[in-house]
This record gives C-alpha cells, sequence and structure tokens, in this order.
C-alpha cells in the first residue's frame, strides 16, 4: 500500500509549510505531512524552505537574521503566521517527515521531538550533510535519505547516515534508475507526484512512498484504482 505524504502540507490548498496547509493535508488523507525547517537568529525552529523569507512573506532577509519574535510579525497570504515546530506537533496528529535545511539545528529539533515524546511519530529527510547529525543524535530514528543522481549514493555515506529509504527526485526519473536503486535492498520514495499517471508509474516502479503537491488527485486516483481491484 502507498504511503502519501503531503509536500509541506497541501499546498494546492494553503500556503505550503504553515499550520493551515499541514491541517488540509490531515484532512485529505496524508498518511504523514512532509515540511521544512529553519532557524531563526535566536535559535527557535520554524518551517520555511526557503533561505530567505521574500517569495511567500514579504521580507527580503534570511530567516536566520531575524529573531522569532520579528518572524511572527510577518502575514502570509491569507494572514497566516510562519509556525514553529512546537506549533505544528500540536496542530496535526499525521507521521512527521522534517527536512531540516541546517545541520546546527538538529540538536534543538532532536531536543523539542524528545522533550515532547514525538519521536516515534518522527521521521526525517533530506540532504546527506543534515543526515549525518541526525543519525549521530538518533541512532533509531528512520532516516530517508534524498538523492539526485542516476548513480547510487556511496557506500561510505549509506554507512553513516544508515537510512531506511531513498527519496528520489520524480521529474526525469528513469525507469531503469529507479530499478537500479531498488537493487540496493532499500525502500523507496520519490518527489513529487501530482497526476494519477504519475501515481500510477509510481506504483508500478515499486515505490513505497509518493511525496504530492496535489493530495486531493492522488488520494482520488488511489481510491478509484482500490474499487476497480
Amino acid at each position: 500500500m502507498t504511503i502519501f505524504v503531503g509536500h509541506r502540507g497541501a499546498p494546492t490548498l494553503a500556503t505550503e509549510n504553515t499550520l493551515a496547509s499541514l491541517r488540509a493535508a490531515q484532512h485529505l488523507g496524508a498518511d504523514a505531512v512532509e515540511f521544512d525547517v529553519r532557524a531563526t537568529k535566536d535559535g527557535a525552529a520554524v518551517l520555511l524552505h526557503d533561505r530567505t523569507l521574500a517569495r511567500l512573506w514579504g521580507c527580503d532577509r534570511p530567516v536566520a537574521e531575524l529573531t522569532l519574535a520579528e518572524v511572527r510579525e510577518l502575514r502570509g497570504p491569507a494572514g497566516e503566521l510562519v509556525p514553529t515546530l512546537a506549533e505544528v506537533i500540536e496542530a496535526v496528529s499525521l507521521q512527521l517527515v522534517v527536512d531540516c535545511k541546517v545541520p546546527a539545528l538538529v540538536p534543538e529539533i532532536v531536543r523539542l521531538l524528545r522533550g515532547r515524546g514525538q519521536l516515534a511519530r518522527t521521521r526525517f529527510i533530506g540532504e546527506p550533510e543534515v543526515l549525518v547529525e541526525v543519525r549521530t543524535s538518533l541512532p533509531e530514528v528512520e532516516i530517508v535519505l534524498s538523492w539526485a543522481g542516476a548513480e547510487p549514493p556511496p557506500k561510505e555515506l549509506l554507512d553513516r547516515v544508515r537510512p531506511a529509504a531513498l527519496n528520489l527526485k520524480w521529474a526525469g526519473l528513469a525507469d531503469q534508475t529507479a530499478q537500479r536503486f531498488q537493487a540496493l535492498g532499500f525502500a523507496l520514495w520519490t518527489y513529487t507526484v501530482d497526476t494519477e499517471d504519475e501515481l500510477r508509474r509510481a506504483q508500478r516502479l515499486g515505490f513505497e512512498a509518493v511525496i504530492t503537491n496535489d493530495l486531493r488527485t492522488v488520494r482520488a486516483a488511489a481510491s478509484t484504482a482500490g474499487r476497480g481491484a
């Protein structure tokens, strides 16, 4: 059965990486939500993909240059606030798939999740340099290693990170590449799958999880396929 992961929540319905977006993903039947985490100047963990706040929040400065109080003065397109990781924990009950963008922020994320008893429902996803830090702090946590190359990750990296799954970029992905990665024995995730045809292909290729911007479409496609079986 395919795991459906909302990419930054449900960005077709609400601003990405906001509480509204994450809650919309839960309402649409996501199994998990993936979101990006960065640090403010004073070390708070907040949800943001980009290095700066320009694209969605109207502030052309890096989030790392602003305190949490300054960030919370900003408003998104629908009046939203930049959420903190602590707020996300309370807002949704889904599996949390954390994409930390800053290696130095890993200890704070771990402290927060552990202190609130949330590690059991958390996976970490993302780039090698961050995930090495995650594995050092959390020997048992489930890690999904994102990898964009056509060739598999080097054995040294796999030994250090010990991922449970590899996350492959969907755009331009050849069948042969997916099969090559499958041969390594890891579960496969992919991002982003947003149409019925893409979902069918991902299932044919044996992907365990699909990260999607359009949960409504892919969940409907999955339900239709199930009724036809």
